[in-house]
């Protein structure tokens, strides 16, 4: 399935992050979990791009917001991530053919962009 604005994502930013292969995955490296119009911020703890199916772990940063924007588009956080030895606490994600990152093992899953961390909270919805 092609990442198509309007159809797997609502943002212009997600579609673009979406659909760019970023860097070579490495332990310790942000990522970001681009949803519909939201972003979340993710920190990789485990990299297998030995096997047939390459393979991350990722888990969800704890994201503080900073700025004193309200309800603005103008948004600064701050990161932290707890989860580096709490493998439960971890996300799979696999390279698959489309040349992106998808949670799980299929082709529909939320992508997660690697390389780059943001968080955005999308107030209109």
């Amino acid at each position: 399935m092609a990442n198509r604005l309007g159809r797997t994502t609502g943002s212009v930013v997600n579609w673009m992050m979406g659909d760019s292969a970023g860097p070579k995955p490495e332990v310790g490296m942000g990522a970001t979990l681009c949803m519909w119009s939201d972003r979340h911020a993710y920190t990789i703890h485990k990299v297998d791009l030995k096997s047939k199916v390459k393979k991350i772990w990722a888990s969800n940063d704890k994201a503080v917001r900073v700025d004193k924007n309200g309800m603005s588009e103008s948004q600064t956080y701050e990161f932290s991530n707890e989860n580096q030895n709490s493998p439960e606490a971890w996300t799979l994600f696999t390279l698959r053919k489309d040349g992106r990152w998808h949670m799980g093992n299929t082709l529909r899953g939320t992508i997660l962009s690697v390389g780059h961390r943001s968080e955005y909270y999308d107030f209109s919805f």
